[in-house]
């Protein structure tokens, strides 16, 4: 699956730097076992920004929900994810196996082996997913500014399966206000 990005931002100040994009694409991907979102085509900034905390932010904008709907179950089929059915009103949070950026030009990836990750619809029916967590440093060359999020199966079916609830519950949103 692939989704519009209309914001990314990666905020780093240990590392004094920051990513950021303005028209990126999220990737929701398999390889191997493991589920993985991914983000391309940042540009990397310096300075960090001085009062943000460290983490990753993404908005990712959602097609109308019968077509969301649509993609997400075709995605847990082709992948032989079971979704459950979730409480109407729940923003999902997960633990990923990682969550990760590539920073060419510094030959950095920063890295966080234990992120918490959230999600939540906005008012514009686009969906916010944070990234929080305690974020390390390694010097590895790369080819491209980047963003990572591995998830196991059993994050990935309770994320999709959040997702799909959160669309069915962004149906009832218009104009910046929940109707009943």
């Amino acid at each position: 699956m692939i989704f519009p990005c209309p914001q990314v931002k990666a905020n780093f100040p240990a590392e004094d730097l920051r990513l950021k994009s303005a028209a990126a694409r999220l990737v929701w991907d398999e390889h191997g076992g493991t589920f993985v979102l991914r983000v391309a085509g940042l540009e990397v900034l310096q300075p960090a920004e001085p009062r943000g905390e460290t983490g990753i932010w993404l908005e990712v904008a959602l097609p109308e929900p019968g077509t969301l709907s649509r993609s997400l179950a075709a995605f847990a089929g082709e992948h032989g994810l079971r979704l459950q059915a979730v409480a109407a009103g729940a923003e999902p949070a997960e633990t990923p196996l990682l969550a990760a950026c590539h920073v060419p030009g510094k030959k950095l990836f920063i890295f966080c082996e234990a992120p918490q990750l959230s999600l939540r619809l906005n008012e514009a029916k686009n969906l916010e997913m944070r990234v929080t967590g305690v974020f390390k440093a390694r010097r590895v060359p790369s080819q491209e500014a980047d963003i990572i999020i591995h998830l196991s199966m059993a994050s990935m079916t309770r994320l999709l399966a959040g997702l799909l609830a959160m669309s069915r519950e962004g149906q009832r949103f218009r104009g910046g206000e929940k109707v009943a």
